[in-house]
């Protein structure tokens, strides 16, 4: 269980420093060294800076599903401190009322801190080498010579681009959230599905047709999803309606499902009529099957790095 302390450092000897908004390859490096650890913490801020200052308005994890991912690193404790009480400090300022007690501090190599972000490496170097503390910096994480960073895997949700958000983050990018009722139009026509609000909090990707997987307390496996308006049928709404062919589902309105994105395949389109919005539902299904294997894979990459209960808890 992670323990949620705001605006206080107290019996804490290890500190790793971060936003952790998406917990990718990079920020898991930074995670390791307390995973475990007594008397250590994650630091952080609430809002986060981008987000207080206007750059920012939606995340790949939220807060719980980051907690989920805490709890299976391992970690014991996250602080979040007020951004807008620190923001107006100066570095020495800052570092010297929250960190005086603290033995161990971690951070990435481009960690900025202070009024303005004028904080850096080789400021908090200098501190530490006169407090007497411990710094552990990490180098920036790449993949196929790209550096990791959550403003990339952003962008690549934004143009649909799932297989490269999994690349960098190590783990299929997903949604979660309660079952909504839909107007049972895919029952009538032989596509059942189970729906969901797109969270405002969530990176949002282009409407569309993707397949991945189908998380539930019932059932888990290879889905089919489609994230948008339903043009065919004139709907105003914004949903995610996930589809599992051959599998006779009931999930009750208000059970938390979660999807997670394996690739995108067709942009949304307006059919003439239901039949042939089917028969391209068919086609769909034999993607479906192609990936199956992957998707299978990404499935299981995404329980090792959070904890399955905590992100389906039981009604």
């Amino acid at each position: 269980m992670v323990t949620v302390v705001e605006d206080k450092i107290e019996k804490v000897v290890m500190i790793v420093f971060g936003g952790f908004e998406s917990i990718h390859l990079g920020h898991r490096r930074l995670l390791s060294h307390i995973s475990g650890m007594d008397r250590s913490a994650v630091l952080t801020f609430e809002p986060l800076p981008k987000e207080a200052m206007g750059y920012s308005q939606s995340r790949i994890l939220t807060d719980d599903e980051r907690l989920c991912a805490f709890e299976s690193m391992g970690v014991s404790q996250v602080i979040k401190l007020p951004f807008e009480r620190i923001k107006d400090l100066e570095p020495e300022e800052f570092l010297s009322k929250y960190l005086m007690g603290v033995q161990t501090i971690v951070v990435g190599e481009n960690f900025r801190f202070g009024r303005n972000a004028v904080g850096d490496i080789g400021l908090l170097k200098k501190w530490c080498h006169v407090k007497g503390k411990n710094l552990i910096v990490e180098p920036l994480v790449s993949v196929d010579g790209e550096t990791v960073s959550t403003k990339a895997i952003k962008s690549y949700i934004h143009e649909g681009n799932m297989e490269r958000a999994f690349r960098l983050l190590g783990y299929p990018y997903f949604i979660r959230g309660p079952r909504v009722h839909g107007n049972k139009i895919g029952s009538k026509i032989g596509v059942p599905t189970i729906n969901l609000h797109w969270s405002k909090q969530k990176t949002r990707p282009p409407y569309g047709v993707y397949d991945g997987f189908l998380l539930s307390n019932q059932w888990s496996g290879p889905a089919l999803a489609s994230f948008g308006k339903a043009p065919t049928f004139d709907r105003k709404d914004v949903l995610l309606e996930i589809y599992v062919p051959g599998v006779d589902l009931y999930i009750a309105a208000g059970e938390i499902v979660l999807y997670g994105f394996h690739r995108f395949i067709r942009e949304e389109k307006k059919f003439p009529d239901a039949t042939s919005l089917v028969q391209q539902i068919r086609e769909d299904e034999n993607v479906l099957e192609t990936d199956t294997d992957s998707i299978n894979s990404e499935m299981d990459q995404l329980l090792k790095l959070f904890n399955r209960a905590c992100l389906l808890p039981s009604r």
